[in-house]
């Protein structure tokens, strides 16, 4: 079991850097933090699949995730934005949405909600991946332009659980726990042969609304269907095909952090991939992958819940005001990555390509018949074509360097910024003037970005490394391009069809040490942001036209800077002790250093682990200082959050080769606590933010064959 999860590691290992490579080989890359987490100075990593993991590792990741976003809150560093029950937005290095580039088995998936129930990390069916890979910061150019907070990588290895294997074998799994997931099935079944595989994932998971330590629910319920396969071919050993099919849906989805539930939500993911290794003198390795999602939201604010009425002052008045927003995201994109060796330098250079296509309309539906009031994404198109190249050379036996550049082209449209709606006012171009002087015109964009690394390791088993990279980061279609007139100005949100793109300048240093008994490991980072996107709130600021609060988009500079440590000790045979901190602060350098809003405060968790063959216990506490440092201008600012800490209970029992029980619960006493970059919660007039569960026992069967 062992020996798959370190095959695996290296295999991960290297497609995201060569680097990685020359590590493995003196044995010096992978620092065990905690029995959970795996990290080098590159990535960290979460093993899901317990055919590849350590059986400790495994039995003490949390099975309670309702989504991918949830289940990244176990990395140190990494916070997420609750929405509610699912939907839970990653917040890396206090950078989160796009400065994220997250793929999932590869592919790019924009999610459907101009409002974000539906993030990136919302559409990875957990149990059907085998891995997730956390690369925070700029530590490599491969998977697209920008990621300055850091990438996120969903993985799934097909043809390496084939050729673990060959015949028919699988996995199937069962969780539920007394507060919030009531079920949680799963299957993951093969049948491969030397020439070819065939794999088919399944997921169903059912959620009510849970309870905070308070005793009061929180609207949080929905329900999850996932299915789909993956065909390979492998014709040599080192030549792959493989196509992917998934679809994933949601119904009955409910967010207190918004004005609207998503009664409905699909998307259809389509992947392709070819890699080899040609024989020839001048190429390694080549790997090839296309991609297509089309992904379907609905939300409304009268199928699953009490509709508003009209105020007092409106001809309607106390008559139910019936609104919902269909809307759809097409993302088709793929890449190519050729790896080459000249002497003691890799190369890892190719292409990325990455189309997303928006639409959204805010429909009166009053009358029962969709009247248009605003078109939220007017037609938008942000086409990303980009090509870089990255070199790792060994300069002696113990010290590598690192290093490349990266050029994105970018173009961007709104198709429909001309098109007047049938129940409103104004078209999108005529919102823009409003706020900002500018139309919606055909925009295209040149960035580059670049990435220069030093590592050194000792002889004591330390790892030493220095970087400094800058990245650029396009606006995404919202920045661009939001359009949601309402009558009220103070409700109105506006994109910037001018808005510049950020360029991140970055250094990181790192330190971590490994031996039989202790690992640690800490890193410090600082990031300077020329363009900073920052959505404020109209106050006739500069660039900005009105001064009646409205949501709006503006260029700022900024700054952010912290730090991460963790830090595992073997106390003796069967005992680990391991615990974790990370802080950043964020500034808006251009408004007098005013804080950026949603910056999570100083955070971490402390772990105690018993663990023998058949059985391991464990606890582990998890902390948030208090956040006081709030920027008071922005609406997306809840405000100052106090601080907290709750215990969590764990155990686990194999039974024998086949079966293996979890149990445990979480937030032991009940505790009532929210994180900082939570939304506010509007259904609940005694709730600040959309509250994390209160107490919540939980089982799970794993059945391996």
């Amino acid at each position: 079991m062992k020996k798959r999860a370190l095959m695996l590691a290296v295999a991960v290992s290297t497609q995201t850097s060569a680097i990685a490579q020359a590590a493995d080989s003196a044995g010096t890359n992978a620092v065990l933090l905690d029995p959970v987490i795996v990290r080098d100075v590159f990535e960290s990593r979460i093993s899901i699949n317990p055919n590849f993991s350590v059986p400790d590792e495994y039995n003490r990741v949390s099975p309670t995730s309702a989504d991918g976003g949830e289940f990244l809150r176990q990395i140190n560093g990494v916070s997420g934005s609750r929405f509610g029950g699912r939907g839970i937005d990653p917040v890396i290095r206090g950078q989160k949405e796009t400065r994220l580039n997250i793929l999932l088995d590869g592919a790019y998936i924009h999610g459907g909600c101009p409002n974000r129930m539906d993030p990136p990390t919302s559409w990875a069916a957990l149990e059907t991946y085998e891995e997730v890979v956390v690369i925070k910061g700029v530590q490599t150019l491969v998977y697209g332009g920008g990621g300055s907070g850091g990438t996120v990588l969903f993985n799934r290895n097909s043809r390496l659980l084939a050729s673990e294997q060959e015949g028919l074998h699988g996995r199937v799994s069962g969780m539920a726990t007394d507060n919030g997931i009531t079920g949680d099935i799963a299957a993951d079944i093969m049948g491969s042969n030397e020439k070819a595989y065939l794999r088919g994932i399944a997921q169903i998971k059912s959620a009510d609304n849970y309870k905070d330590g308070d005793g009061r629910e929180v609207r949080s319920s929905f329900d999850h269907k996932q299915a789909g396969f993956v065909a390979g071919l492998t014709a040599t050993k080192d030549r792959l095909f493989e196509f992917t099919y998934e679809k994933n849906e949601f119904s009955d989805a409910l967010y207190p952090g918004a004005g609207m539930d998503s009664p409905e939500e699909d998307a259809d993911i389509y992947r392709l991939k070819y890699a080899d290794k040609p024989a020839t003198v001048w190429l390694n390795d080549i790997k090839v992958e296309a991609y297509f999602s089309d992904v379907y939201h609905l939300m409304d604010n009268y199928s699953l819940r009490t509709p508003p009425s009209y105020p007092l002052n409106h001809s309607k008045a106390g008559q139910p005001m019936l609104r919902a927003t269909p809307t759809t995201s097409d993302t088709a994109g793929g890449h190519i990555i050729m790896q080459s060796r000249t002497g003691n330098t890799w190369w890892n250079y190719g292409l990325n390509i990455q189309n997303n296509e928006r639409n959204a309309v805010l429909n009166n539906m009053d009358s029962g018949i969709a009247k248009s009031i605003s078109y939220l994404w007017p037609g938008a198109n942000i086409e990303q074509t980009g090509v870089f190249a990255e070199a790792e050379t060994k300069l002696a036996q113990k010290q590598r360097l690192k290093y490349g550049l990266r050029l994105d082209y970018i173009r961007a449209s709104a198709d429909k910024a001309d098109v007047k709606p049938e129940a409103g006012p104004k078209t999108a171009n005529q919102l823009y003037q409003m706020y900002y002087g500018v139309k919606a015109t055909d925009q295209t964009e040149t960035n580059w970005g670049g990435l220069l690394r030093y590592e050194h390791d000792y002889g004591n088993d330390m790892v030493l490394f220095a970087g400094i990279s800058r990245s650029v980061r396009t606006a995404d279609a919202s920045e661009r391009y939001m359009n949601k007139f309402a009558m009220m100005p103070a409700l109105q949100w506006v994109g910037n069809p001018e808005i510049r793109p950020e360029k991140h300048h970055q250094i990181d240093f790192g330190i971590g040490q490994q031996n039989e008994r202790v690992s640690w490991n800490g890193v410090l980072f600082y990031d300077d942001v020329s363009d900073y996107i920052l959505r404020d709130t109209a106050r006739g600021q500069s660039g900005t036209l009105q001064a009646n609060g409205a949501d709006i988009y503006r260029n700022v500079d900024a700054v952010l800077w912290g730090t991460e440590v963790d830090a595992s000790w073997a106390l003796a045979k069967s005992w680990d002790l391991s615990g974790a901190l990370a802080y950043v602060r964020a500034t808006n350098t251009t408004d007098n250093d005013r804080p950026v809003a949603q910056t999570p405060p100083l955070n971490g968790r402390l772990s105690l682990d018993y663990s023998v063959p058949k059985w391991g216990v464990g606890g582990r506490v998890r902390f948030a200082a208090e956040q006081d440092r709030v920027d008071q201008y922005s609406k997306q600012e809840v405000g100052p959050t106090p601080s907290y800490a709750v215990l969590d209970l764990y155990g686990n029992y194999r039974i024998n080769d086949v079966f293996n029980l979890r149990a445990g619960v979480n937030n032991m006493f009940d505790e009532t606590y929210a994180e900082h970059v939570s939304r506010s919660n509007l259904m609940d007039p005694f709730a600040v933010r959309v509250n994390e569960p209160g107490r919540t026992f939980w089982l799970r069967a794993d059945a391996t064959f």
